[in-house]
């Protein structure tokens, strides 16, 4: 064994990695390279050389980016790894920490657009979500100088709609700035055309650790077809409850990707006790961990009862309506192979480490009241996570909704082509913008030539394109963002919204409706950054039934007035909902009873929230420097209410660390209002307080203490 480790190390040796990458990788316990990272090394990744990798789930992709980032602070530049999600950036993390053994600095960046990230330099490696690396390049912090290298996981995010104009421009930057590129893709269909654009080299392979065997369910025989000729009977004439009794009996895990969250919540339930009754005493034990780590975890009654009822029974759901913490703990009981079955939509196919050995795919999604196929490439993506690395000899993914001769068009078909959404008028507002704050052009023939560079300026639609921008920026100088005397001079507001990282239309709303009124109620605020194109990624049901109620508040002049447009009406209603469901939040109704009236997850309503803070505080700003004082006062109070869901004379309060919302309430309902009534309390008149205890009690106390201490310094 020892002779076969110093072969495979001699190996790693004659690909030219530098001692320190062969040590990592040793610590890893990686003797070798797969066929596209050895690839990628011999097309030059550690020299700095541009690499376009279009390969499946777990080829090896990540250690692909980790060389590249290695060898860039090896050479004494920094690398920086954007990803398009927090839980993502927050793996990738952990993952690369483990560099600092060998005296490189990681750091991780995910918020807080307006800062400008000049702390950053200090370290070697930074991973960073999309819109946090954008809002960089924006700002521009003196590091930029030393910034080698630039990866970017799931370049075909391109594709979407609302991130993809992101990971464009930050793909279009670095390469204005000459910095490495390393985009790792899944398998697309014109990955030539996405290394042509960033000039690089092109790594494609079908390459996988386990092998992938794609079948779909023949309803009218009642069997599973498998494309290497193998027919599985189907006798119950139930395909989920066959699936998941073989899997049991044989001892592997099932994953089904479901398109709607009650689908996945209804499935999960159906299988539950056929799973239950497969489990034994040790298997229960453990699952009764979980449900307790679960109940640690997640602050919604609601969501612990539900999933903890299915948890401790081996089987779970998971969608973007769970909490964080709720999402967290079923990725770690799957990972464990504690739960047996978790039926998903789609999300947890983006990137989340969490394969099976089969994997059973529903291709149709309800959409404006019809039921459409899903693409090709979200079809690959989910049949990715079949087969798990070192534990399976082959995985299986299985068509389940789909007649025959469309499985097999899924089955043998390339995903489809990855086209560039830049041109649509929001994402060029928000860009040209940037491009002009930032310093990246200064002339409208600049800003042209910088978007001529763009992976949407590759066709023909480029020359079409052009009129789009003049358009743009004759929009920006009628709202009062740039100015063009030759050159183009982005205004103080021009600056601030750029900063801020939002729409230039919202701030621009934001300015003109509140320039009407010399002062407003909470829920006029509320509705009005609701209905701001920001706040669009939030996904929000059942609003009609509030039409005549919003109606009435508008022509009370409570809510802003409603638009004309039957569409931008749709947009309005929806906006309304929102914002009675942040006022409900910072009137301190509690979590649950909010998921329940408004028929929303606890995910969704911290994504609110979170959407919310930060275009309040964003909405504050814009007011300040539009010379609307009395409203910035009010929009700053309101963000911090919103960010911790409380009414105004708590604020102070809920400042000390581990003082939430609620134990907030129970303190001042005692009369202990301020910072300095809590550090000078007794810990054992606060112990016996609902939701505290002595240790919680303590802790708070010497929390305020310390609070009160930095106040006075």
């Amino acid at each position: 064994m020892v002779n076969g480790v110093r072969a495979a190390l001699s190996e790693l040796e004659r690909l030219g990695l530098p001692r320190v990458v062969i040590e990592g990788l040793k610590l890893k316990g990686i003797a070798s390279l797969t066929p596209p990272q050895r690839e990628a090394v011999d097309k030059g990744l550690l020299n700095g050389r541009n690499i376009v990798v279009s390969a499946p789930t777990a080829s090896g992709k990540t250690l692909i980016a980790e060389l590249a980032l290695v060898a860039a602070a090896l050479r004494g530049r920094i690398g920086v790894y954007a990803t398009p999600l927090k839980a993502l950036a927050s793996e990738k993390f952990a993952e690369f920490k483990l560099w600092e053994k060998f005296g490189l600095k990681i750091g991780i960046s995910t918020g807080d657009f307006e800062e400008p990230g000049e702390a950053l330099g200090k370290y070697d490696i930074i991973v960073a979500t999309y819109e946090r690396l954008d809002s960089l390049f924006r700002h521009r912090p003196r590091w930029l100088e030393r910034l080698g290298t630039v990866v970017i996981d799931e370049l075909h995010t391109i594709n979407d709609g609302e991130r993809g104009p992101i990971v464009e421009l930050i793909a279009t930057r670095a390469l204005t700035l000459g910095r490495q590129i390393v985009g790792l893709s899944a398998t697309v269909g014109n990955p030539s055309k996405l290394a042509k654009w960033l000039d690089a080299e092109l790594v494609v392979s079908n390459w996988r650790p386990v092998k992938l065997i794609e079948g779909f369910y023949n309803k009218r025989k009642n069997i599973i077809e498998f494309v290497d000729g193998r027919a599985e009977e189907v006798r119950t004439g139930d395909v989920i409850a066959h699936v998941v009794t073989k899997a049991l009996k044989e001892d592997y895990q099932v994953l089904i990707f479901l398109q709607a969250r009650r689908r996945a919540e209804h499935t999960a339930s159906r299988v539950a006790e056929l799973v239950n009754k497969a489990l034994d005493s040790y298997d229960k034990n453990r699952l009764r961990e979980l449900v307790s780590e679960l109940r640690e975890s997640s602050s919604s009654a609601i969501e612990r009862e539900k999933l903890g009822q299915l948890i401790e029974k081996g089987v779970a759901f998971h969608h973007a309506g769970l909490s964080y913490g709720a999402r967290r703990v079923i990725e770690k009981g799957f990972r464990a192979r504690l739960l047996k079955v978790v039926c998903a939509t789609p999300t947890l196919a983006a990137g989340i480490n969490m394969p099976a050995r089969r994997v059973l795919v529903y291709t149709r999604r309800f959409e404006h009241g019809y039921l459409r196929p899903i693409s090709i490439a979200e079809y690959k993506q989910m049949a990715g996570r079949a087969g798990r690395p070192q534990f399976d000899p082959y995985g299986e993914a299985i068509i389940v909704d789909a007649p025959p001769a469309e499985a097999r068009k899924y089955i043998t078909s390339q995903p489809e082509p990855v086209l560039s959404k830049l041109w649509n008028e929001r994402a060029l507002r928000i860009h040209v913008l940037a491009t002009v704050v930032s310093g990246y052009a200064r002339t409208i023939e600049e800003v042209v030539s910088f978007f001529s560079k763009t992976f949407g300026a590759q066709d023909y639609r480029f020359i079409l394109s052009r009129g789009k921008i003049v358009k743009v920026i004759d929009e920006l100088s009628e709202m009062g963002m740039l100015t063009r005397n030759g050159y183009l001079v982005p205004t103080a507001l021009g600056e601030a919204v750029s900063r801020l990282y939002i729409d230039p239309l919202s701030a621009d709303r934001i300015v003109k409706v509140l320039k009407e009124f010399d002062e407003v109620d909470d829920i006029f605020y509320l509705h009005l950054i609701a209905y701001t194109p920001d706040f669009n990624r939030v996904r929000i049901t059942r609003y009609a039934e509030l039409e005549d109620e919003a109606i009435y508040l508008a022509n009370e002049e409570l809510i802003p007035r409603p638009p004309l447009s039957d569409v931008e009406f749709e947009e309005w209603l929806r906006a309304y909902k929102i914002a009675r469901i942040l006022e409900a939040w910072i009137n301190e109704v509690d979590e649950d009873s909010i998921v329940n009236s408004f028929g929303i997850g606890p995910g969704d309503l911290a994504a609110i929230v979170d959407t919310a803070s930060w275009l309040l505080n964003a909405a504050a700003t814009i007011c300040r420097v539009a010379s609307l004082e009395k409203h910035f006062r009010k929009l700053h109070i309101l963000a911090r209410r919103v960010e911790n869901g409380v009414k105004e004379d708590l604020l102070e309060l809920v400042k000390v660390k581990g003082i939430g919302r609620v134990r907030a309430r129970v303190l001042a309902n005692r009369g202990i209002k301020t910072i300095e009534m809590l550090a000078a309390a007794s810990p054992t008149k606060i112990a016996v307080l609902p939701g505290f205890g002595e240790r919680v009690a303590r802790k708070v106390i010497e929390e305020a203490r310390k609070l009160l201490k930095s106040l006075h310094s």
